[in-house]
């Protein structure tokens, strides 16, 4: 298991004192990729980051505002699967290890034309993965179940695997969260580790919320430990306390 630490795409733009602060916890940095970094960073910002972290991983969160790989509307695909390109090369150069993806699914939104979205966004995720460098996650959002993500993994190569949010599972999932880490357990690539009250997604320091991380963290000792844990939370701070939580247990 690597440990890596939020950095918002709000504070990577204001510069690099939250990476910085990251760093110094000895672990790695997650790194969300907003479509105002793709398109102010250049490969030299990119390269620096490399360098900050040292030898510690990196993992990239794709932009997902305003986008969806199976989006009908083809301007939308097109805006999407450019914005997809452009994270490809920025995870290059920063060597990462995992970048992240929603997948666009949304109930209200999605069902009325789920054939349509699944076999388009099965076509953005090949074509992803095939230009990538390194694995693909793709993340559960406003998944009541593990199908969605299932039937997209069925479609694609190894090289893509999930991205279990746990503190959106603490809020939409309709299974408790052995049942998704026995479902992908040797596809995990990723953890998002964060906590809420189960009304709204505070990314909030771990245990002070409603999920029950006992019974997750026994869950971890029966599957593989190559994944990564991304400690989601919004201020180096927080994630200090996770980490700090984490170490402790």
């Amino acid at each position: 298991m690597k440990i890596v630490g939020h950095v918002s795409g709000s504070e990577l733009f204001k510069g690099f004192d939250t990476v910085r602060k990251i760093i110094e916890l000895d672990i790695g940095v997650e790194l969300q990729l907003t479509s105002k970094i793709l398109d102010s960073f250049t490969l030299k910002e990119y390269g620096k980051l490399r360098k900050l972290a040292q030898t510690k991983p990196i993992t990239v969160h794709a932009p997902f505002l305003d986008l969806n790989p199976g989006a009908t509307d083809r301007y939308v695909l097109e805006a999407t699967r450019k914005r997809f390109e452009e994270t490809l090369i920025a995870a290059k150069v920063l060597e990462a290890e995992v970048i992240v993806f929603h997948t666009g699914f949304h109930p209200a939104k999605i069902y009325p034309i789920y054939d349509t979205w699944l076999k388009t966004a099965i076509e953005t995720f090949k074509y992803i993965a095939e230009r990538s460098s390194c694995k693909i996650a793709l993340e559960n959002v406003f998944d009541e179940v593990p199908d969605h993500l299932e039937r997209l993994l069925k479609e694609l190569p190894e090289n893509v695997g999930v991205c279990i949010d746990i503190g959106h599972l603490n809020l939409f999932s309709e299974k408790p969260v052995e049942f998704w880490i026995e479902k992908f357990k040797d596809r995990i690539f990723e953890f998002h580790i964060h906590d809420n009250n189960g009304k709204k997604d505070e990314h909030a320091v771990i245990g002070n919320g409603t999920f029950d991380f006992d019974t997750f963290f026994k869950l971890l000792e029966k599957i593989p430990n190559s994944y990564i844990f991304n400690l989601e939370n919004k201020r180096p701070e927080d994630v200090e306390e996770s980490l700090r939580r984490i170490l402790d247990d």
